[in-house]
């Protein structure tokens, strides 16, 4: 069993590293620089080419991600010695809850977000996002769905990281 769930905790943070790592670099790196250096048609075509074929490894990752996490619960369950805390059983809760933000984002961005893209997709730089102000900064529709994402997502690390340190 502990090989098991060592091999569980590696393919769980190999792919949250790859999900939020993925999301954060084409968040505040990518769209960014595409955006500023491709004129309209090169960003169409890499959008049209790119965007597809990388949400489709994401979704290998995400189904890895959410089966390892909900392995090594069910492992963590039926290897435990002794009484669940309380306190445990809320960081985890926690855990999940902010774990699931990101996923679900990602499930629901290309409904959301693909009715403002010419091309029906979830992270066209061209489409035309409704704007809002957040924090007194203004940001676009699918701007904030990302920011959610990778707060919900790292949110849920620090979860895991307190619940590895509670005995």
């Amino acid at each position: 069993m502990a090989v098991l769930d060592v091999v569980l905790n590696w393919i769980h943070i190999l792919c949250f590293t790859i999900f939020l790592g993925g999301m954060f670099i084409a968040t505040f790196g990518f769209m960014p620089i595409v955006k500023a250096h491709l004129n309209e048609e090169a960003r169409h075509n890499l959008v049209v080419n790119f965007i597809p074929k990388a949400r489709a490894l994401m979704r290998i990752v995400v189904s890895l991600l959410v089966l390892s996490g909900i392995s090594r619960a069910i492992l963590l369950h039926y290897t435990h010695d002794g009484p669940a805390s309380t306190e445990r059983l809320v960081v985890f809760g926690f855990k999940v809850l902010f774990a699931f933000v990101p996923v679900i984002i990602f499930v629901l961005a290309p409904r959301i977000l693909g009715r403002y893209s010419k091309e029906g997709l979830c992270c066209d730089p061209d489409a035309e996002d409704p704007k809002f102000k957040a924090c007194g900064v203004m940001t676009t529709l699918g701007e904030g769905l990302h920011y959610t994402a990778i707060a919900g997502g790292w949110l849920a690390v620090l979860g895991g990281i307190v619940l590895t340190h509670m005995h």
